[in-house]
């Protein structure tokens, strides 16, 4: 198997499938690698300990060796407590490239390899994501195709796609007994964009952070994932209907000081102002109240505060709100964060001089 993804190689691993003979793990995202280890321990041995489970090292300090390792590997048997976990570690680019004799030694070992052994090859770099990327091309490609076996399992820890990872992240919560709501999947996808590792990363705070009743909505997912009681976004979109300068301010500043980013307000009032558009189509067409609120899913106590900060905009005022925060948005794009708060400060005194016109 070439380049499967960690949730594949989990689901296999957890349902004992598969044969995991040679397992070559790559990726910037190493902290899935330590999950794959951690869960070929739980499934494939019955108790960790330190004769059925060791690291060899390929570094300046611990030149770790071919021979010994496929010694140890061919040592296990078929009981279940001489099963064995071998992991390979290499360190640093340079032990990327196996020299011939460990590499004879190694296909040697692949074509009948021990079943009973778990040999995991790990390439943990300290290197930065570009630099992965140019080392995955110009090494890992090459080691890849030089250990290509009918026992290989190769896997590419940076092969993520957001329905496997809103998929694992329900799973995960499943069986620790808590429930997210569809939204609420929808809302951490929204708020870390395509940075889909860091949401896996983020799975122990899901989880201690969930509510009493062990389910987790939108508003959950805000203050998990940003720190930030979601009732100051509220306080913010309030503050600009209200046109007051000083509250918009300062709740921006809090925003900003607690490491939230200009993208997640901004699509926050993209997302505000694209509702108001939405009611006020719903309401022309003599849509009830209670359903415009299930359809934008706008919580209850605010649904009649909602529904007449919507009647009291008018569709002009509205179109050039709407042209200001997408402009915003392409400059967040084309010039970065910085002219993006920049932007956002002036936005509360561009929505003054709006007002004078309507």
């Amino acid at each position: 198997m070439i380049g499967i993804s960690f949730f594949e190689l989990m689901k296999q691993i957890k349902s004992g499938q598969g044969d995991f003979c040679f397992t070559l793990v790559y990726g910037f995202n190493e902290f899935l690698g330590e999950e794959l280890i951690d869960t070929f321990c739980k499934h494939f041995l019955e108790k960790k300990s330190d004769f059925n489970y060791r690291r060899y090292y390929f570094d300046p300090e611990n030149q770790g060796s071919w021979e010994e390792i496929i010694q140890e590997a061919k040592s296990s048997s078929f009981f279940i407590q001489s099963r064995k976990i071998l992991v390979a570690v290499i360190r640093e680019e340079k032990w990327i490239k196996i020299d011939k004799t460990d590499m004879a030694l190694v296909k040697n070992y692949l074509m009948n390899p021990n079943p009973n052994t778990v040999l995991i090859l790990y390439i943990s770099l300290n290197a930065s994501k570009d630099e992965y990327r140019q080392i995955k091309k110009s090494r890992i490609t090459s080691l890849i195709e030089q250990l290509k076996s009918k026992y290989t399992c190769s896997v590419d820890l940076d092969r993520i796609s957001e329905a496997e990872v809103k998929h694992y992240l329900k799973a995960y919560l499943k069986e620790r007994g808590i429930s997210i709501t569809a939204s609420a999947l929808e809302k951490i996808i929204e708020l870390k964009g395509e940075d889909y590792a860091s949401i896996i990363n983020q799975l122990p705070k899901f989880e201690i952070s969930s509510l009493r009743e062990n389910s987790l909505d939108t508003e959950d997912i805000e203050m998990i994932v940003t720190g930030i009681e979601p009732h100051s976004i509220w306080d913010l979109t309030e503050a600009i209907e209200n046109e007051d300068t000083s509250k918009y301010l300062e709740i921006l500043k809090y925003l900003f000081i607690n490491g939230v980013k200009p993208a997640f307000i901004l699509g926050t009032l993209i997302t505000h102002y694209n509702k108001i558009f939405t009611a006020k189509f719903l309401l022309k067409h003599n849509f009830p109240v209670n359903d415009i609120g299930k359809v934008l899913q706008q919580p209850h106590f605010i649904l009649n505060k909602f529904i007449s900060s919507v009647r009291n905009f008018s569709d002009a005022k509205l179109q050039q709100i709407l042209r200001i925060i997408y402009r915003i948005d392409l400059e967040l794009k084309t010039g970065g964060e910085e002219t993006a708060r920049l932007s956002l400060q002036n936005f509360i005194f561009q929505i003054k001089l709006i007002s004078r016109k309507y």
